[in-house]
């Protein structure tokens, strides 16, 4: 499928269940190397050993005979906008799904919202010797950001992970020993599957009205959590005892199954790999965990075949 920009390679395209992953990473950021059983290099954890472990699925089902019944879409623009999986629903709107993401292999049936707000702070500009007659722009950036951690929703435990809101972007304007007096940053909010995001808008926005010279929401999600009885759950619960998966967890970070829940999809997320250290310099993966992951997808494509 294509929209003549975004490209998805769709497999089996009538099924009720999808596997889902995609094929872009964030730009290199460590050259690819093997050391033993582990595989170091960007992209390896999230989520190159996440297709590893679907076409290792499909190589075991054509080697036994065994029909796919499960379909499989490879998607691309996942990490700059989720263009990719918007556009296959845009196309297909299958029942279930699996978004492979990396879970260090926990079947992951809750995900959090999130919030990404794009701002700038101005100040006043004076000579770096002279604070007092100007007025810092780094200051009241990290004053604004204090403000937003008082917050009680930031401050609120979950099941899974904690609420959390941080800076993940700061540049200042300082061409040389100078109070500055412009920052442009980026703040991201991490939300508990049941806190509703239109609430948290409402607290934030007077605190981005006191600080900012403007700011723009360029991410609004609300999270989700599955219930134990529902289909897709029920069959994954199958797989995990069939399988060595014996975790559930809750997915921490922006995926592609907030556009398949979004419409109507139910989505759990699962995958070999770790999401701490996906981005970093030091991303790797084991392969012994993409052969654990890929004999997860073919119990549950075969349970799923029986259902």
């Amino acid at each position: 499928e294509s929209d003549g920009e975004i490209i998805d390679l769709v497999v089996n395209p009538d099924a009720e269940l999808f596997y889902e992953v995609h094929m872009d990473t964030i730009p290199m950021r460590a050259e690819p190397f093997v050391r033993g059983n582990i595989v170091y290099g960007t992209g390896a954890s999230d989520i190159k050993g996440g297709i590893a472990a679907i076409l290792l699925m499909l190589e075991e089902l054509k080697k036994e005979g065994k029909d796919l019944n499960v379909g499989i879409v490879f998607v691309s623009d996942e990490e700059h906008g989720g263009r990719g999986s918007a556009l296959f629903m845009e196309r297909y709107r299958p029942k279930m799904a699996v978004v492979l993401e990396p879970t260090d292999l926990e079947v992951h049936i809750a995900h959090a919202g999130n919030i990404e707000v794009y701002f700038e702070v101005d100040g006043k500009e004076a000579h770096g010797a002279c604070p007092e007659s100007g007025i810092n722009a780094i200051d009241q950036t990290f004053k604004m950001l204090e403000e937003l951690k008082k917050l009680e929703p930031f401050n609120a435990k979950g099941k899974y992970f904690d609420a959390h809101i941080g800076l993940q972007e700061l540049v200042c304007d300082n061409p040389y020993y100078l109070i500055p007096a412009l920052c442009r940053g980026r703040v991201e909010a991490r939300l508990l599957p049941d806190q509703e995001v239109e609430d948290i808008l409402d607290l934030m926005e007077p605190i981005f009205e006191e600080y900012t010279l403007k700011y723009e929401y360029t991410e609004i999600w609300d999270g989700y959590e599955l219930e134990p009885d529902e289909e897709i759950v029920v069959l994954a619960k199958k797989a995990m005892e069939a399988t060595e998966i014996d975790e559930f967890g809750g997915m921490r970070s922006w995926t592609d199954a907030i556009n398949f829940v979004y419409n109507g999809t139910r989505t759990i997320v699962f995958g070999p790999g770790n999401l701490d250290i996906s981005h970093t310099k030091n991303e790797h993966i084991d392969v012994r965990d993409v052969v654990t992951a890929s004999e997860f997808l073919k119990a549950l494509n075969e349970i799923f075949g029986k259902s």
